[in-house]
C-alpha cells in the first residue's frame, strides 16, 4: 500500500523522490520511443542495428532498474535480483521483437545480465551513499538512451532516404534540460 508524503511516495520503508520518479518516467519514455520509432521503421533497421538497439535497451532497463531495486529491497538480494531481471529480460526481448529472433536472444541475454549487475551494485552501496549511486547511474543511462535513440533516427534515416519523425531537433538543448532537472530536482 503506497502512501503520500510531502511529495513523496512511500514503498514500505523506503520512500521514492521525486527525482526518482522523474528517472523512471524518462527512461520509460525513452525506451519506449526507441521500440516504437524501431516498430514502425523496422523495415529500414539492420540485423546488427537492432541488435545493438535490443541490447542497449535490455541492458541500461536492468542495470537502472536493477540498482533502484537493490537500494530498495537492500539486504534481499534475491529479491531484487529477480524483479530486475525480469524488467530487463522483458525490454530486452520486446525491443527485440520488430528485428527477429538473434535481437530477441541478445536483448533477452543482455537484460538477464544488466538486472543481475544492477541488484548487487545497488544493494552493494545502499548503506553508504544510496541517493548518489542512483543519481549517477540514471544520469548514465538517460544519457546512454539518448545515444541509442539519436543511432536509432540516424540509421533509419540513412536506410530510407526520406524525412521521418525526430526527436532530436536540438539535441543539445534536449541534453542541457535534462542534465539541469537532474541537478534541480536533487535540491526538491
Amino acid at each position: 500500500m503506497n502512501k503520500i508524503k510531502s511529495g513523496q511516495i512511500m514503498i514500505g520503508v523506503e520512500t521514492m523522490s521525486l527525482t526518482l520518479l522523474f528517472i523512471i518516467g524518462l527512461c520509460i519514455t525513452q525506451i519506449v520511443a526507441t521500440i516504437s520509432l524501431v516498430t514502425y521503421y523496422r523495415k529500414w533497421v539492420t540485423k546488427m542495428n537492432g541488435m545493438m538497439i535490443s541490447m542497449s535497451l535490455g541492458m541500461s532497463a536492468g542495470i537502472l532498474m536493477g540498482t533502484i531495486l537493490g537500494v530498495i529491497h537492500h539486504g534481499n538480494l534475491f529479491e531484487s535480483t529477480i524483479y530486475s531481471i525480469i524488467i530487463g529480460l522483458t525490454v530486452g526481448f520486446i525491443a527485440g521483437i520488430p528485428i527477429g529472433l538473434p535481437a530477441v536472444i541478445d536483448g533477452a541475454l543482455s537484460g538477464l545480465m544488466g538486472g543481475m549487475m544492477g541488484a548487487m551494485l545497488g544493494d552493494m552501496v545502499a548503506t553508504t551513499s544510496p541517493n548518489a549511486i542512483i543519481n549517477i547511474i540514471a544520469f548514465i543511462i538517460t544519457m546512454i538512451l539518448f545515444l541509442v535513440l539519436y543511432t536509432t533516427e540516424d540509421s533509419i534515416r540513412q536506410q530510407s532516404n526520406q524525412v521521418i519523425f525526430s526527436f532530436f531537433k536540438h539535441p543539445f538543448l534536449l541534453i542541457f534540460i535534462t542534465a539541469i532537472l537532474f541537478i534541480g530536482l536533487n535540491y526538491i
